[in-house]
């Protein structure tokens, strides 16, 4: 009689349990998105830097400047960055992934966003 109990009623949990994950994912009136606001810093280019807006790139603390790379190669650096965007790429283990917001072609700087 146990599980014969179970199996009838089986299909009712399992269906009030998928209920409860679609009413968890559906936002309402007082769902609070995160927000996540991504810092940009100025990056001088290296002379063979070959960038698009919207690369993404590896960002390396280096002593106390940012090098952005693509792969192995330098492409900019950073060499007075802010102390606290330094302490944060150097808190998460020295590597930042950043992207590529503005190349400003003429000046030879790139617009980075770190998240």
């Amino acid at each position: 009689m146990g599980i014969e109990f179970i199996r009838k009623k089986a299909k009712t949990y399992r269906r009030r349990w998928d209920i409860g994950r679609r009413d968890l994912g559906t936002a309402d009136l007082f769902t609070k998105e995160p927000t996540c606001v991504a810092r940009l810093l100025p990056f001088d280019l290296a002379h063979s830097a070959d960038i698009q807006v919207g690369n993404v790139v590896i960002v390396e603390a280096s002593g106390g400047i940012l090098v952005a790379r693509v792969g192995l190669n330098e492409i900019a650096r950073a060499e007075h960055p802010p102390s606290e965007i330094l302490s944060a790429v150097q808190n998460s283990c020295g590597i930042a992934k950043g992207t590529i917001e503005q190349v400003h072609g003429l000046a030879r700087v790139a617009e980075i966003s770190l998240c």
